[in-house]
C-alpha cells in the first residue's frame, strides 16, 4: 500500500469493495490482511488477528494530525466489524485497541511524527500482550484440574485445549467428556487433538448432555465473547449444557482472556448482534435443519449460570467481569 494523507476517512468511492479501507489515491485491504492472518496462524483468535490488522493499518497509513490517525484507526475498525458474519469476539478486539489509542492520544504531541511512532509502538505492544494472555489462562486454570476430574466441554475453545494439555503436560490425571458439537464438530476436533495428546476422552451426541452431566466434576467451555452483564455467547448448544449443570448441581466455568470482553446488552438469545437463521418455517428445498455451513450459530448464556470465569487476570466472578466491562468503558 502506497503512502498517502487522509483528507476524509469516511469517504469512499462509488464501486468500493467491503473489507476495504479507502485513502486518497491509494487502499488498503484490512479484511483480506485480518484474514490471511487467520489462514495462516489456525491458533490466532479473532481479537488478536483484528488488533493485528489494525497495527498494520497504522503501519501503513501517514497521517498529519491526531485526527486523521484516530478517524483511520476507527474506520478499520468499522470497517472488519462490517465485513465478518459474526463479529462478536472481533468487535471484542477492535473496542479495545481503539480505546487503548484512544486513551494514549491526549498526550500533548509537540512532534508529531515521534508521537505517531510511539503510537504505534504501543499499538505493537498492546497485541504482543494479548497474546501472551492465553498461555497465562492456561496456568491460571492448572489449580482446577485438581483430584482426577471428569471434565465437561462442548465446542472447540484454545482456551480450553490451552488449560487442558498444559494439566496433561503438568502430569494432572483427568478425563473429558466432550460434546460432538454437530454440525460443526467442534467438539471432535476437541477430542482428537486431546487424544493425541494422551488424554481420556469420551465423546457423546449432542442430545445426551443432561444423561452425560451426572458423571462430570464440572463443565469448562470457551467463549466467542463476555458481554457487560457477564454473559457469554458460544458455540450453539452452550446454554443446553449450562441449563444441565445447574439442573445437576454442577458448577460451570467459563475460559477466555480478558480482550474478549464485549461491551455490549443482548438480554436474550435473539438480541445478539448475529444474524443467524435458526429458526426457518418451511424453507424451500431443505427437509432438516438449517445449513450452518456459511456460519455456524451461537448460543446466549445467562450469567445466572456461570460460576466464574478463568482468565490471564485470575479467577473472576460474574459481577467482577461486569463491573470490569464498566469500568473499561468509562476509562475511553
Amino acid at each position: 500500500m502506497s503512502h498517502s494523507t487522509i483528507p476524509n476517512p469516511n469517504d469512499k468511492p462509488s464501486d468500493s469493495k467491503p473489507g476495504i479501507v479507502y485513502f486518497e489515491m491509494s487502499e488498503f485491504d484490512i479484511l483480506g490482511h485480518y484474514s490471511r492472518l487467520l489462514e495462516e496462524d489456525p491458533s490466532k483468535s479473532m481479537p488478536i488477528a483484528a488488533i493485528e490488522s489494525l497495527c498494520a493499518l497504522c503501519d501503513g497509513i501517514e497521517a498529519n494530525t491526531i485526527h486523521e490517525l484516530l478517524s483511520t484507526i476507527q474506520l478499520g475498525s468499522d470497517t472488519l466489524k462490517e465485513s465478518v458474519p459474526n463479529a462478536i469476539s472481533l468487535t471484542a478486539g477492535c473496542d479495545l485497541f481503539t480505546k487503548f489509542i484512544t486513551r494514549h492520544s491526549h498526550d500533548d504531541p509537540r512532534d508529531f511524527d515521534t508521537f505517531k511512532r510511539k503510537l504505534q509502538s504501543n499499538g505493537h505492544l498492546f497485541a504482543q500482550r494479548a497474546r501472551k494472555a492465553r498461555s497465562i489462562v492456561a496456568e491460571n486454570g492448572l489449580k482446577m484440574v485438581m483430584n482426577n476430574p471428569v471434565i465437561f466441554v462442548h465446542g472447540y475453545s484454545r482456551c480450553i485445549m490451552a488449560i487442558l494439555l498444559n494439566a496433561k503436560e503438568k502430569g494432572r490425571k483427568f478425563k473429558v467428556i466432550c460434546t460432538e458439537t454437530r454440525p460443526s464438530c467442534q467438539g471432535l476436533r476437541t477430542a482428537k487433538e486431546l487424544r493425541a495428546a494422551g488424554v481420556s476422552v469420551a465423546v457423546i451426541d449432542d442430545n445426551a448432555v443432561t444423561y452425560a452431566m451426572n458423571k462430570a466434576t464440572f463443565v469448562l467451555v470457551g467463549a466467542e465473547g463476555t458481554l457487560a452483564d457477564a454473559s457469554i455467547i458460544n458455540v450453539m448448544g452452550t446454554q443446553n449444557v449450562a441449563l444441565a449443570a445447574r439442573n445437576i448441581g454442577r458448577p460451570f466455568y467459563v475460559a477466555t482472556e480478558t480482550h474478549k470482553f464485549v461491551d455490549m446488552f443482548p438480554v436474550d438469545q435473539y438480541m445478539i448482534p448475529v444474524k443467524q437463521n435458526v429458526i426457518v418455517f418451511n424453507p424451500e428445498g431443505v427437509e432438516g435443519a438449517m445449513s450452518q455451513d456459511e456460519l455456524t450459530f451461537v448460543d446466549y448464556v445467562d450469567p445466572k449460570y456461570i460460576t466464574s470465569f478463568v482468565t490471564e487476570t485470575g479467577l473472576m466472578s460474574p459481577t467482577m467481569v461486569g463491573d470490569k466491562i464498566i469500568a473499561t468503558r468509562l476509562e475511553g
